[in-house]
């Protein structure tokens, strides 16, 4: 039997807030990383868009302004739609960008898209990951609306608690995949 659109979309409601948590938490360690390391950014940009030092750099400043606004928007529910479609944009020039630079020059360059000092070239599991975060964001922006308003004073408390720790569960689980991707494959077939 299959489930009426009721009972999924209050699924989907119920995930609205753990998912714009983790986005935001996602996009703002991606300002952060950008920042703190300015110089891998700066050749990742270069490599990505094939920019000079100056542009690239104002690319860079750009990405980081978008990533912290839409990392606000997101953790704030009446700006949370803006939020996603501006984190669905940003995802999507980056996807655009790496699978430009994965077709026409082979994907030899770092995308800068790990964390950390992790250095690995540009291949088919980052493209993915792009394309799973820009659509996670999209189908944020075009959700209906979050949960009835019905929910009880008592439950909130319990319901932001629990809302928090899946979004940090979730960038636990993004970190993880980002770090075994980082080790050499051990077998053949593994994306790259």
């Amino acid at each position: 039997m299959m489930p009426d659109s009721a009972h999924v979309w209050s699924v989907v409601a119920l995930m609205e807030t753990p998912a714009a948590w983790f986005m935001a938490l996602l996009l703002g360690v991606a300002a952060a990383h950008k920042l703190l390391w300015r110089e891998r950014a700066l050749i990742a940009v270069s490599g990505l868009t094939r920019l000079s030092s100056r542009p690239a750099g104002l690319a860079l400043g750009a990405a980081v302004g978008i990533e912290i606004a839409a990392a606000i928007a997101l953790l704030l529910p009446d700006y949370r739609i803006p939020g996603a479609l501006l984190a669905a944009l940003l995802w999507s020039l980056y996807l655009a960008a790496m699978a430009y630079t994965l077709i026409s020059h082979g994907g030899a360059i770092d995308c800068g898209c790990s964390f950390g000092k992790t250095h690995r070239p540009l291949g088919r599991f980052q493209l993915l990951r792009t394309a799973a975060l820009a659509l996670l964001a999209f189908a944020l922006a075009i959700r209906p609306a979050a949960l009835a308003a019905g929910t009880s004073a008592v439950a909130m408390p319990v319901l932001l608690v629990t809302q928090a720790l899946c979004a940090c569960a979730l960038l636990a689980l993004y970190a993880a995949l980002d770090s075994v991707m980082s080790l050499d494959a051990l077998r053949p077939g593994v994306l790259r």
